[in-house]
């Protein structure tokens, strides 16, 4: 009769880890037993189910900061930012067209604005409508 084979020696078989001996005498031990091939098809299935795990790597989008800043601190931001963006734009409208400078001069700065305006929002455009067609936007490193 040949020596029992240990649960060490069926995980270290299911890893390739044994020789081509010792793996020609746990092959034959479990052909032979019942208990053994029960054995082995629960290791396989344990074994099977950890490589699929899918674990938490504890990495930035798993905290609980990440889920504040990401409904509370970040929307209160833009709102901050687009108040504060539209009270100065108010203002500095206020005081362009009060300002005892020429037309011509008013004309000239509002068409530098504009054109840098526009130029900006197509580039901004541009950006967001080839990150709509990109395939490799959702792949995380």
């Amino acid at each position: 009769m040949s020596k029992r084979v240990s649960h060490e020696e069926l995980m270290r078989y299911l890893d390739g880890e044994v020789g081509q001996e010792e793996r020609s005498r746990i092959e034959a031990s479990v052909e032979s037993s019942t208990e053994l091939r029960r054995e082995l098809a629960v290791f396989k299935a344990m074994k099977d189910d950890l490589q699929t795990l899918k674990l938490n790597d504890g990495g930035p989008h798993n905290s609980v900061w990440y889920a504040v800043n990401r409904h509370v601190a970040r929307p209160f931001g833009w709102v901050l930012l687009i108040v504060g963006t539209l009270v100065w734009a108010a203002y500095g409208v206020y005081v362009y067209f009060t300002s005892p400078t020429f037309l011509w001069q008013k004309l000239a700065t509002a068409a530098v604005g504009i054109g840098i305006l526009l130029l900006f929002a197509s580039v901004i455009g541009e950006r967001y409508r080839v990150w709509l067609t990109d395939p490799y936007r959702d792949i995380q490193q």
